[in-house]
């Protein structure tokens, strides 16, 4: 550290800072306070849990999908063991317990959100819940048993923590876990990238061996923080100024409170507020109510006059002849239109009278009478609709300033008066609108005039309260002036803090390189067909992983551009060298449902990646997915298979899993042997075992002659997925060809022999009337041909 000061362009002051700060809090306690800085011997750390330590049994009982105790036995040494079973089952609740039991935590249960997740940790049919796990450490021949245990009143983060029966030492195990935690949960597997970004950084972090130059750094922050409040100590007291003139309505405080609120308040304007001459200019909104405008009176006046003239004019013509006129006046039109159109002619109406030429110029005559009648009317309507709608746009709704200043002034009267006057704007009836309008608006004038009193009351009262204000103001302004003065040593705590920040980002690039090649190598396992790149992996300096990701060579983020399942690959690839580190006491690692959302080019990837851990890791794989073992069959890659089972009442069952083959037979010998069961439900459960056998043999020879002529994986199983029989599949795994199950049965007769033939129509009928256990060896030859 001290070469790489003297080449740096450092203070001397800084430069001592960081030294001090290395050496331990005591040292940099001296050196902040000018005492030498004197060598601080190391500190010691606790004793870990030991090294080369395996897991040998995990046992549940009570706890989530488990009823009664149930175990899972494992072989302490390096090796893949594959847990599978059909969802649950019970097999996750295996490795949930084994990480409980461990680490007190598990990110399922623990982060859960709802009650519902939170409580659902305990099995309905078991009321006794304790997990145990049995480890086994290299060179030693004593078995270590960690075991939980909850009362049926106790949460999952109570209950008894024992070690060998004693309690268990949390803190002895802490470092260890925290460093090479051995577990990888599903529900964090998916998160691995898109959650908090510090909790990987902090997972990588901790494997380099930079705690003293990072204690260090936070070190000098916490001084920093603490040397920064030193400083800022008057700005303590701005908060409660602030808050004292934020609750103030008046509107210099609320400005005053503005500037407070800055990271940086403009003290000359603090000053200029505090100082200011202007202290009767009240606040803004109590202005804004004294100032409110009113319609003026002449404009109301001059509406009332037009609206009376209007109504007069139509009260001279509107009479009630008006109407007969106006109609009269349309018959002669017509009238007169049919006469010049047609000639002469009997009247349409009556059929007595003629409409003749002598007709047709007295009713030119009437027609021109009338309709300078409708004319007059017309106007005088036109001149009424044009008087209200003048009046009523005067009815605006009221200013919004008057629901704003609620909470200083009663404003209820104004508003109900003030919606009186607007509720005029619906009114049809020039009558009574022009009754009710003049009388509203008085009624809301003398309402405005009682709240504008009130107002200017308040504006004289909140102007006095303003004064105290204003000196205290003036008061914390000298206070935050002063200690200005005072941060020449923040200044130099800050140079040092920023100095080493950046050493250590240099240091962590250099000592995680070989951690990202490792992570690199098993993406390159597990990506298989995927045309995303891992490049370097970095440790930013925002307490973030970055990952170099690439696209057929286009740079791009990892969320943005993968698949869940290239997702989970670059999880395990992230997990996989940390856990794998020499220096980490565990020997194993648990993995619980990476298949998930894998295609089955990848599933191949992880088989390989998987049993190559195994070489020296005890490595312990959870999953439902059958893709995982029929890929590590087909590889011929070592691997112990347990199958979990569970029935009712919550009963887990553990044993040794055969190739789907084997477990379609054992079934059938099973059912074979129920007496309990109707003879022809038997027979067609039988037939129904044997067929799946068949199934299954012929998928895996498709799977294996396919693969290894080069077709992508992705193309097998969208072959398989077509053929839906079992002769269809049969045909695919004999003849290559889905589209020749014709053929079968000949090329089993002439291949096999008849009895192949018999075989398929025996299942293909359910077995009736034959020897079943005929039917069952006879599926076993023919599987046993399927698969060489």
């Amino acid at each position: 550290m001290a070469g790489r000061l003297t080449k740096d362009d450092l203070t001397p002051r800084a430069a001592e800072l960081v030294l001090a700060a290395c050496r331990g809090e005591a040292a940099l306690e001296r050196a902040l306070t000018g005492v030498p800085v004197q060598h601080e011997a190391p500190r010691e750390r606790t004793d870990g849990p030991g090294q080369g330590i395996f897991v040998s049994e995990i046992r549940v009982r009570g706890f989530r999908g488990i009823g009664p105790e149930a175990r899972l036995p494992l072989a302490p040494g390096p090796g893949l063991t594959i847990v599978t079973g059909r969802n649950g089952s019970g097999k996750s609740s295996f490795a949930e317990a084994a990480e409980l039991a461990l680490t007190g935590y598990n990110a399922r249960w623990t982060r859960a959100r709802h009650d519902v997740w939170r409580q659902g940790w305990r099995n309905l049919h078991q009321n006794d819940t304790a997990v145990e796990l049995e480890l086994v450490q290299a060179g030693q021949n004593d078995r270590t048993t960690i075991r939980r245990r909850w009362t049926l009143e106790e949460d999952l983060a109570q209950g008894e923590w024992t070690q060998d029966g004693r309690p268990f030492d949390d803190r002895r195990w802490h470092d260890a876990l925290e460093t090479y935690r051995p577990f990888l949960p599903y529900s964090e597997l998916g998160t691995v990238l898109d959650a908090q970004p510090e909790d990987l950084y902090e997972a990588l972090h901790r494997l380099l061996g930079l705690e003293a130059i990072t204690e260090a750094q936070q070190s000098l922050a916490e001084h920093r923080k603490r040397l920064a409040e030193i400083v800022a100590r008057p700005y303590d007291r701005r908060e409660r100024v602030r808050a004292e003139l934020a609750a103030s309505p008046d509107e210099r405080a609320r400005r005053a409170a503005a500037l407070l609120g800055s990271d940086s308040p403009d003290l000359d304007a603090i000053a200029d507020l505090a100082l200011g001459a202007d202290v009767g200019s009240g606040t803004s909104l109590l202005h804004q109510i004294v100032d409110l405008p009113l319609t003026p009176d002449d404009e109301i006046d001059r509406c009332r006059d037009t609206l009376d003239l209007a109504l007069g004019a139509v009260t001279v013509v509107a009479t009630d002849n008006a109407q007969d006129s106006l109609r009269c006046s349309e018959i002669l039109r017509l009238a007169i239109q049919l006469q010049e159109s047609g000639g002469n002619q009997s009247c349409p109406v009556c059929d007595l009278g003629r409409l003749d030429g002598l007709w047709l110029g007295k009713a030119k005559e009437r027609a021109e009478h009338l309709t300078k009648a409708a004319a007059e009317l017309h106007e005088a309507a036109d001149r009424l609709d044009v008087a209200m709608a003048a009046a009523r746009a005067l009815c605006q709704p009221a200013p919004e300033v008057l629901h704003e200043a609620q909470d200083m002034l009663d404003t209820t009267a104004v508003l109900q008066a003030w919606q009186a006057w607007e509720d005029c704007f619906s009114i049809d009836d020039p009558v009574r609108l022009r009754q009710e309008l003049f009388d509203r608006y008085a009624d809301l004038v003398q309402a405005v005039d009682q709240l504008k009193s009130v107002a200017r009351e308040q504006i004289d009262r909140r102007d006095l309260v303003w004064r105290p204000m204003a000196l205290a103001l003036f008061e914390w302004h000298s206070q935050a002036q002063q200690a200005l003065a005072d941060s020449e040593v923040l200044a130099d705590v800050t140079e040092a803090e920023n100095w080493i920040r950046k050493t250590a980002a240099t240091l962590r690039s250099q000592r995680i390189a070989p951690f990202a090649k490792e992570s690199q190598r098993i993406w390159q396992r597990l990506r298989q067909q995927s045309n995303v790149d891992l490049g370097a992996v970095r440790l930013g300096g925002t307490r973030n992983v970055e990952l170099d990701v690439s696209v057929d060579g286009v740079s791009n983020s990892a969320l943005a551009v993968m698949s869940q399942g290239e997702l989970h690959s670059l999880g395990l690839a992230l997990f996989l060298p940390r856990a794998m580190v020499d220096e980490s006491p565990f020997r194993f690692v648990v993995i619980d449902d990476p298949v998930q959302a894998m295609d089955p080019s990848k599933v191949d990837g992880l088989a390989q990646v998987l049993a190559d851990v195994g070489l020296t890791r005890q490595v312990v794989v959870f999953t439902h997915d059958e893709r995982l073992v029929e890929a590590l069959r087909r590889l011929r890659l070592t691997a112990t298979v347990w199958e979990v089972c569970r029935g009712e009442e919550s009963v887990v069952q553990v044993r040794m899993s055969d190739d789907p083959v084997g477990r379609c037979l054992n079934d059938a010998r099973a059912m074979r042997g129920d007496e309990d069961l109707p003879e022809a439900l038997r027979a067609e459960l039988v037939a129904s075992c044997c067929r799946a056998a068949l199934e299954a043999a012929s998928h895996a020879r498709f799977r294996r002659e396919r693969l290894g002529r080069g077709m992508p994986h992705a193309e097998v199983e969208r072959v398989l997925e077509c053929a839906l029989t079992t002769r269809q599949k049969i045909a695919l795994a004999v003849l290559d060809d889905l589209g020749e199950p014709g053929k079968l049965l000949p090329h089993l007769e002439d291949v096999v022999g008849s009895w192949a033939v018999d075989l398929l129509q025996a299942c293909r009928v359910g077995g009736d009337g034959g020897d079943l256990d005929v039917l069952i060896r006879d599926t076993e030859l023919l599987a046993g041909w399927l698969q060489r």
